[in-house]
């Protein structure tokens, strides 16, 4: 027995955390929630986010307002840096909680991993839940993986956030305002408008697009106001990354001290500020980071080519699903992705 075990102390109670992109909250999330409500307690659930939008469209207060509508408790629904982090959560936790992390059980094979072994032969700070002994949040940290369900979304069986992203732009008004109310209930015209303005669609005059999106969902605007809409947005994007660097790399320091491999660092770092392993390879590698993300800092103007259109065929958006799947099965790495084309 290592001489910590003799001082690991039983915990009194337990705080249970959701850490999540929620990008956005969907009923795959809430039935989450409300299997770690029937296991833990209302009162000892949390759900964690982040508000970074590098590589994903809905800033914290969205998540939260979308959530509220799910159902979710604002006053349990919280910001935070690193999702995984047990210091993310001082402020919850005292001498005798213990500390569960709630995950899906699609999730099981992402890091962070419970029941690792640090290079010193150490067990690592996170063990499988069990329900019982646990141990207080100051000696390790458990993680519990809840049910996985598949949502009803216009007709289709929607599996997680990057189905429902790829789905979206391509639904009637009538289809998203049906799906809505299934989501969100009473503010589904609320939650319409603001994943219209995240994920592309109807928008009306006066919303504001955010800059996330590779195209204005404004038909109205013309090419100049277009490529400069474009430029704005690669400009803000390469300068929130610019400011994310210090961050990362302090971060990817302190997994190194905890003996996390490369790999996984990396792994943990993209999950937690929810940008891409690339991106996060970029800023670790960078002896100048401006320099690194100066590339998006300049959008030159694309030569237009008028091309004789073909009439094809539209695609259901079940069809469109399906070919983003069979995708993804393959290795596609681009199969959720903005533009993808599903059509052959």
């Amino acid at each position: 027995m290592l001489l910590r075990e003799l001082y690991e102390a039983n915990a009194r109670k337990v705080v249970a955390v959701m850490p999540g992109g929620f990008h956005p909250f969907h009923p795959g999330h809430k039935s989450l929630y409300d299997w770690a409500v029937k296991t833990f307690g209302q009162s000892n659930v949390y759900v964690a986010a982040t508000n970074d939008t590098k590589a994903r469209p809905f800033p914290f207060e969205v998540k939260k307002k979308l959530a509220a509508m799910a159902g979710v408790p604002e006053s349990n629904f919280m910001q935070v840096k690193s999702p995984f982090n047990a210091m993310s959560y001082k402020e919850l936790i005292d001498a005798d909680t213990a500390l569960v992390f709630v995950r899906s059980q699609k999730d099981k094979a992402e890091h962070p991993l419970p029941d690792q072994t640090k290079k010193n032969g150490e067990p690592g700070y996170l063990r499988t839940y069990t329900g019982k002994d646990l141990n207080t949040a100051d000696e390790m940290g458990y993680m519990a993986y809840g049910p996985t369900i598949d949502f009803d979304f216009s007709g289709m069986q929607i599996k997680s956030a990057s189905e429902l992203r790829a789905t979206w732009p391509e639904m009637s008004d009538e289809d998203k305002l049906k799906a809505a109310k299934l989501m969100y209930g009473n503010g589904a015209p609320i939650a319409v408008k603001l994943l219209n303005q995240a994920l592309g669609g109807s928008v009306e005059e006066g919303d504001v697009i955010p800059f996330k999106k590779s195209n204005p969902a404004n038909p109205k605007l013309d090419k100049d106001a277009i490529d400069a809409w474009n430029k704005e947005r690669n400009q803000k994007m390469a300068q929130d990354m610019i400011k994310l660097a210090p961050e990362v790399v302090e971060y990817y320091k302190e997994l190194k001290d905890q003996n996390k491999d490369t790999e996984t660092a990396i792994d943990i770092i993209a999950y937690d500020f929810d940008i891409d392993k690339y991106n996060v390879k970029r800023i670790l590698q960078a002896n100048n980071i401006e320099e690194v993300f100066g590339f998006a800092t300049y959008n030159p103007k694309r030569k237009t080519v008028t091309k004789k259109k073909t009439v094809k065929t539209e695609p259901s958006v079940a069809d469109k699903l399906a070919a983003r799947r069979k995708a993804a099965a393959k290795g596609d790495k681009n199969a959720w992705k903005t533009g993808f084309k599903t059509d052959g």
